[in-house]
């Protein structure tokens, strides 16, 4: 699997202290997806927390546009 990533998801991978095998544990294995349009949304636990990362496929690579974390839970998994 062939994962990049944007200048923003650089920035905020190290503003928020997530490692590149985070993102891609949650790309490889999420609680949930949402897909809108070419944009794909992934969810996973994370301690007490949700993982939330955009990504995006193009000829096979996978683009990471941002990622972040939640403590809203229920609001995430319905």
């Amino acid at each position: 699997m062939k994962i990049i990533y944007t200048i923003h998801a650089l920035k905020r991978l190290r503003e928020r202290k997530f490692s590149k095998n985070t993102i891609k544990e949650c790309i490889e294995n999420p609680l949930k997806i949402i897909s809108e349009d070419n944009i794909k949304r992934v969810i996973k636990k994370l301690n007490d927390k949700l993982l939330i990362v955009f990504y995006k496929i193009e000829n096979g690579t996978f683009i990471v546009i941002t990622a972040y974390t939640t403590s809203k839970v229920e609001k995430y998994l319905r």
